[in-house]
């Protein structure tokens, strides 16, 4: 599998509500800063979340400056890290689906706005309502699932930010 090198851009002061939908927000994603770099957004340690999986029941890319550079790629994926320890600036993230929530294809980077998901692995499973991966995500320890984004350009990115939103429910499972 292919590896990225991280930058961190999670939040720790969301809410979080057990068995009823809630909705988390990314912080700001630069991306200057994180050009070719796996931008590290949310990651599901089971010990933060137990017995719990998390359903991902809607998933957004909101540009809230455009991007401008080039032609620039915006995918929302998925990636793993080592341990919970991990995932800090300049650590190393292993690549699952770099297009497994939001291909680029439904991002229109240049402009703002948020840009839903409307092709790609992860609508088809939820349109399908069977709610396997890449829909539902089963926190780990050792290798623990992350959502992020990956930013690229033919040419050097000279503005562009934005956040994923994320809209998910807590799952239990035996």
């Amino acid at each position: 599998m292919a590896t990225s090198t991280i930058i961190d851009y999670r939040r720790y002061d969301y809410m979080r509500t057990l068995w009823t939908p809630y909705w988390m927000v990314s912080s700001e994603i630069s991306a200057v800063d994180s050009d070719d770099l796996f931008a590290l957004c949310f990651q599901f340690p089971a010990a933060d979340y137990g017995t719990r999986s998390i359903l991902i029941e809607k998933i957004a890319f909101q540009v809230t400056e455009a991007f401008a550079g080039g032609t620039i790629t915006v995918n929302v994926g998925a990636a793993t890290i080592a341990t919970t320890d991990d995932g800090e600036d300049g650590d190393t993230a292993t690549d699952v689906d770099q297009d497994e929530y939001i291909p680029t294809a439904d991002i229109t980077s240049g402009s703002t706005g948020t840009y839903f998901a409307a092709t790609g692995d992860w609508i088809t499973q939820r349109l399908l309502q069977t709610n396997g991966a890449p829909c539902l995500v089963t926190p780990a320890d050792s290798t623990v699932p992350c959502v992020g984004v990956w930013v690229a350009s033919d040419a050097t990115i000279t503005a562009g930010k934005g956040r994923i939103i994320m809209q998910v429910t807590e799952v239990p499972t035996l």
